[in-house]
């Protein structure tokens, strides 16, 4: 149930809240849309720079407690 723009509840049980959060972070793209093929042109300091803005790379989930 989705409460206001990026605040969701979900109503049953913990173990499939946890399924269905682990199964979210699975298909997130890790590329953010970037074609991973075009990276390969990049200069180096442009991937460095692309990676420190977490634009590239493995997803950091962030939690914040209620």
């Amino acid at each position: 149930m989705v409460h206001e723009e990026g605040c969701e509840t979900f109503d049953g049980p913990f173990s499939t809240f946890a399924l269905a959060f682990v199964r979210r972070l699975l298909d997130v793209d890790r590329y953010h849309g970037i074609d991973p093929e075009a990276l390969e042109y990049l200069e180096p300091e442009d991937l460095e720079e692309l990676v420190a803005a977490g634009e590239i790379g493995p997803v950091q989930p962030s939690f914040e407690p209620f």
